[in-house]
């Protein structure tokens, strides 16, 4: 992937971009190696960027989360929450009553099954 160095000359001291979604952090004045897509939109903004020098350090852009990340947190979430927090979870992104007559377990292999259906909502 080709990169283009992009310097930070915004107001502020630190500043993570978060506009085009790369999360890269910028101290004022500093130069950093972005993807050309994403620097062509940056320097379109000439009072915060400016060309930069070409020597800077790549810009390491963080990972992007999946829609199979957010399931797995919803579950990990489902794994520790009792019987209320089930309850009104169920009940606000799936619109199901839960018996909380049943156990724990139940109602956590219950709302894992609403998730594993139709996604982390």
């Amino acid at each position: 992937m080709d990169h283009i160095s992009v310097k930070y000359i915004g107001k502020r001291a630190e500043y993570t971009e978060g506009m085009y979604g790369t999360r890269i952090r910028f101290l004022q004045g500093e130069s950093r190696m972005v993807p050309v897509d994403k620097a062509r939109l940056m320097l379109k903004h000439p009072d915060v960027y400016a060309p930069g020098v070409p020597d800077a350090a790549i810009a390491v852009l963080p990972e992007v989360k999946t829609e199979d990340d957010d399931v797995q947190d919803m579950r990990d979430a489902i794994a520790i929450m009792d019987k209320g927090a089930l309850e009104q979870y169920a009940k606000t992104h799936f619109m199901v009553d839960l018996d909380k007559r049943r156990s724990v377990e139940n109602l956590r292999t219950e709302v894992t099954g609403l998730v594993d259906r139709f996604g982390a909502l």
